[in-house]
């Protein structure tokens, strides 16, 4: 297990041997993290013990001790990014910062700290408008590596203090899921990134427009998947229902932004997702189905993510309608192919639509719609289910049944000349 004395700089050893004055001196760890290189850390108290404010609403503002975030949080610190071999491949931060004077900062004890982690600068630079960063800060002292002594809040003036917020894998504590980091590989044309999510992870992406564009981000993975797009001014531009899948057509002006990615609290398993993203949009195949308009199951459900499927029930072997629509939730315009299966001799079944009949070329795989784009409604489809009530009907005693069966029809659509992920969905008729 890693020691808290084997990652301790010979600095705070020869610290904690110096006579008590009005001041107090901070050895800082947080590791093992995923930021890109060249991230610095500014360590931040709340003066005023009103609540921490966004750094990138206080553009100009300098990253160097002293300085001052909106109107009273106070950076008392400021840390590059450290590379230590008790850390592996992980990157973290691990400082020390002698004699904190109280007074020349108008700090007293029991302010509360935080931990700003900007990606790609360096101490002294201003913070810019919109600009990418995440915070860690920790309540819970079961989060703080067992030889601190200090939590997230200024310890009693004088002395040295550790303050050491260290991953378990690198034989600590804390949850620092919420520090990942990692710049959007995204500048022009079409790009995906793949990752997984552990149970408590947010992963935060940082991009930059230099001028004006479009952007179309699409992403799927299991239910309980959530994102969030933020705009240069730290406002929230989009987000996902949990669903497990989301679509985003924006048109963004220049500034930073950030897209967050994080799950619904419960399951212990890792969740797997992928995003695709372009700046010429991205064609996204969507089927959704239901049992009447506009009440669709799976609308923005895209890549033939689970669930997509509703069942009805024929009473007598009545005939029944179920209902799907066909649309491009991406912004590039595409021709949207569509295949479904047939009946059998127990149930036929046809698919209608605004044309009429179209159920062979839905069967034969050659049905093709308009071109079309998110903006664009949707196609709707009757899907019509007739059951062969003679052929299921028995005899019982003098009473006539129906027998029980479950008819479905499968469909599925993708794109013709562009690359997408096909959707899939699936109504079931049951006689009763």
């Amino acid at each position: 297990m890693t020691t808290l004395k084997s990652i301790l700089p010979a600095a705070f050893l020869v610290a904690v041997s110096l006579p008590a004055v009005a001041s107090v001196s901070l050895e800082f760890q947080l590791g093992g993290v995923e930021i890109p290189a060249g991230s610095i850390a500014v360590l931040v108290a709340d003066r005023s013990s009103d609540g921490f404010v966004p750094p990138s609403t206080a553009p100009g503002t300098a990253l160097s001790p002293g300085e001052v975030i909106g109107a009273d949080d106070v950076i008392i610190a400021v840390f590059a990014a450290s590379e230590l071999g008790d850390w592996g491949n992980l990157e973290g931060f691990a400082a020390f910062s002698p004699e904190i004077r109280y007074e020349n900062f108008g700090l007293a004890e029991g302010q509360e700290l935080i931990l700003h982690v900007f990606p790609e600068r360096i101490e002294g630079e201003s913070i810019r408008s919109g600009e990418p960063f995440v915070s860690y800060r920790s309540e819970d002292l079961g989060e703080i590596a067992p030889g601190s002594t200090m939590n997230f809040a200024l310890p009693a003036d004088g002395g040295a203090h550790l303050l050491a917020t260290i991953g378990p894998e690198n034989g600590g504590t804390a949850d620092l899921s919420m520090v990942d980091l990692a710049p959007l590989p995204y500048n022009s044309g079409d790009g995906q990134l793949q990752d997984q999510l552990s149970p408590e992870a947010i992963h935060s992406y940082f991009f930059e427009l230099t001028a004006p564009g479009f952007l179309d981000l699409a992403g799927n993975g299991g239910s309980g998947l959530r994102a969030e797009l933020f705009g240069p001014n730290g406002d929230l531009l989009a987000s996902s229902d949990g669903s497990g899948s989301f679509s985003f057509v924006e048109d963004l002006l220049a500034g930073w932004y950030l897209l967050r990615v994080s799950r619904e609290t419960g399951g212990a398993a890792e969740l797997d997702y992928n995003i695709a993203f372009s700046s010429e949009g991205i064609i996204s195949p969507d089927l959704a189905v239901g049992s009447g308009f506009p009440a669709l199951t799976g609308r923005d459900v895209i890549g033939g993510a689970a669930g997509q499927t509703v069942g009805l029930i024929s009473r007598r072997a009545k005939p029944v309608v179920g209902y799907a629509s066909l649309a491009n939730r991406g912004g590039k315009p595409e021709i949207l192919s569509l295949q479904g299966n047939g009946g059998s001799r127990l149930c036929s079944i046809s698919y209608l639509g605004d044309a009429g009949n179209i159920t062979s070329a839905i069967i034969t795989g050659t049905f093709r719609s308009p071109e079309m784009s998110r903006s664009d409604d949707a196609i709707a489809l009757r899907v019509l289910f007739s059951p062969n009530k003679r052929t299921l009907t028995k005899k019982r005693g003098e009473r006539s049944i129906i027998r029980r069966r479950t008819f479905a029809s499968l469909l599925q659509t993708g794109a013709t000349t562009g690359s997408a992920d096909p959707d899939r969905v699936s109504i079931r008729v049951s006689t009763r």
